[in-house]
């Protein structure tokens, strides 16, 4: 990873489950869209990287990890937990050129306003419903049950002591089942019993009353049934207080800590034209390998009736972020091109300098330095090299008398050099090279 001009930008944020920024931070530039083809063809990247630091007794840490609701900082080279919610935190925002290898892989980015569970009102007018539901049912229960103790005539069911349901259980611990044992107790009285049959034809009354008031519990289901259309009446309010964000995401270097921020610009319902808020919120990712795996993330906090009007997500890994599809000012580039980039920015950055030719991008792949010995992947070589950065022989000593092997002399080859420089004009020299200690 290689960084270039740097911008800085700081920001007061209110952190909260949701971190607000003050409407007056600027934001970082929109994405460029690439393709597949394009990234694979194209093995490096140029584009704006975001380094994110949060305040901490007075002072500004990077942010290395995100733990459940906590931003993770190295404080004296101890891991500190910075809580995202409770109190006011200051957050900067750093935004720096950089080019870099493209390893991860983000598509599929899909992002929209939602409602946290506790307000969907699909979900509140179903718990209505559930507890209107509830209610009927202990009302119904308690029909029942008073309409069994007046066919008891207040005393026991039946005439087997076996069967009894003593009067009063119906409130008690168990009631509702010892209530159902006794009505099954009164139909067997009945069959032996000519006066305990007496009794129960003459509820024929209490019975009617039981389907009035079935027929009032139906009404007021037909009324619980309405409650969807009263969801879909607060549906059309759209008082949406959360953002939902799906995306697929792969790496070709594997990613062991990986974390989003997702930084958002929107306006509140009631806002006045041209007044817009940014909120920042992170989240921490399982290992991510060359797999894609599809991430789904619903974060609230936001005011309700919020529109949004900008979201970017970003992905670090260890504290660095990783160069994905969807960053801002992201240019793929062979590496020739970039070879070219850097070339320009490093001259212009020696002006008048004088410093041997250097190795500057072209790292092996794994499977290229697994091509070598132990011996050959650790050891120094030594490359010729011409103004124009390309390289010439490939050798084995500093004086350039002894060719390298062969395998070793194709990686070499591969690699772009910084030229050696005299007074900043660039001139051929000899550049020191270890295969594995290249940045890009």
């Amino acid at each position: 990873m290689k960084t270039l001009t740097p911008a800085s930008i700081t920001a007061q944020l209110s952190v909260g489950l949701l971190l607000f920024v003050h409407a007056h931070a600027e934001p970082a530039p929109t994405a460029a869209p690439t393709t597949a083809p394009e990234a694979e063809a194209k093995p490096y990247v140029l584009y704006m990287r975001t380094d994110v630091a949060v305040e901490q007794d007075k002072k500004l840490y990077p942010i290395k990890d995100v733990s459940g609701k906590d931003f993770i900082v190295s404080v004296g080279g101890q891991r500190e937990a910075v809580p995202m919610s409770g109190g006011q935190h200051r957050i900067e925002f750093k935004y720096v050129l950089t080019l870099a290898p493209a390893t991860a892989s983000l598509t599929d980015l899909k992002s929209e306003r939602a409602y946290t569970p506790g307000t969907d009102p699909r979900m509140v007018r179903q718990r209505e419903a559930a507890m209107t539901n509830a209610v009927l049912g202990d009302n119904r229960a308690l029909a029942e049950a008073r309409l069994i103790a007046e066919k008891s005539g207040g005393g026991f069911f039946g005439s087997n002591a076996g069967s009894q349901v003593p009067r009063g259980a119906i409130g008690g611990p168990g009631g509702a089942g010892q209530v159902a044992a006794g009505i099954g107790a009164a139909v067997s009285a009945s069959s032996a019993s000519p006066s305990a049959l007496t009794a129960w034809d003459n509820t024929t009354s209490k019975l009617d009353q039981m389907v009035q008031v079935e027929s009032m519990m139906d009404s007021d289901l037909g009324q619980v049934g309405g409650s969807r259309g009263r969801a879909e009446t607060d549906l059309a309010k759209k008082l949406f207080d959360a953002v939902a964000i799906s995306f697929e995401v792969s790496s070709k270097v594997f990613l062991e800590k990986p974390y989003l921020v997702v930084t958002t610009r929107f306006h509140e319902k009631d806002a006045k034209p041209g007044v817009v808020r940014s909120g920042v919120f992170a989240k921490a990712l399982e290992s991510i390998g060359s797999h894609p795996t599809k991430i789904e993330v619903l974060h609230g906090g936001f005011p309700p009736g919020f529109e949004l009007e900008e979201l970017q997500v970003h992905l670090y890994n260890e504290g660095k972020e990783i160069p994905t599809d969807v960053v801002p000012k992201r240019v793929p580039l062979t590496r020739d091109d970039a070879f070219a980039y850097l070339m320009i920015d490093y001259l212009h950055g020696h002006k008048g300098d004088t410093l041997p030719a250097t190795p500057a991008i072209g790292r092996p792949a794994r499977l290229e330095l697994a091509r070598l010995t132990p011996n050959q992947i650790k050891a120094p070589y030594f490359v010729k090299v011409a103004k124009t950065g390309l390289p010439g022989g490939v050798f084995a000593d500093e004086e350039c008398s002894q060719p390298a092997d062969e395998a070793v002399a194709a990686l070499a080859g591969a690699v772009r050099y910084y030229p050696a420089i005299a007074q900043g004009k660039a001139m051929d020299g000899v550049a020191r090279l270890v295969l594995t200690q290249l940045e890009l």
